[in-house]
């Protein structure tokens, strides 16, 4: 499975939001702003965020986006099906009658194992456990900053 850059920066938007939630909604203006990726894309992302239910968005002038559910609800899984659609490898997972040879196809037996494991993985992380690990990573890098020489 290739990771589209969609699905990067979507993963990404959504940590951004989780890790502010209890806060006022976040401006994609200030998403495109703090995860460097132009404020264009980051509308095109939003899009099948918001029509997989994964945020919604608010209006007004102090409107912007916010989570649809808790972060621990929220899978990688969802987010990549969301963007991408599929996590298959080949087009003949999803759907064996693309090919002919499917239903005696070896190899396919071996993408479909692949998907199993890539789904598997993307199942047991949430959006949750990425906030969590942004901050443990965040406090590490201001631990090693403030201690400086003794």
């Amino acid at each position: 499975m290739r990771v589209t850059t969609k699905v990067r920066y979507g993963t990404r938007m959504l940590v951004e939001i989780a890790a502010h939630s209890g806060e006022t909604p976040l401006a994609l203006r200030e998403i495109a702003s703090r995860q460097q990726v132009s404020l264009n894309y980051v509308k095109h992302i939003v899009g099948p965020l918001v029509a997989a239910g994964l945020v919604r968005t608010e209006r007004g002038s102090r409107g912007g986006v916010v989570l649809a559910r808790p972060a621990v609800d929220i899978t990688v899984s969802s987010v990549v099906r969301a963007i991408q659609g599929t996590t298959a490898p080949t087009a003949c997972v999803d759907d064996a009658s693309v090919c002919p040879r499917s239903p005696d196809c070896v190899t396919r037996d071996v993408w479909c194992r692949v998907q199993t494991a890539v789904d598997g993985v993307l199942a047991g992380i949430t959006i949750a456990d990425l906030v969590q690990q942004r901050r443990q990573s965040e406090g590490k890098t201001a631990g090693a900053i403030s201690a400086g020489p003794a």
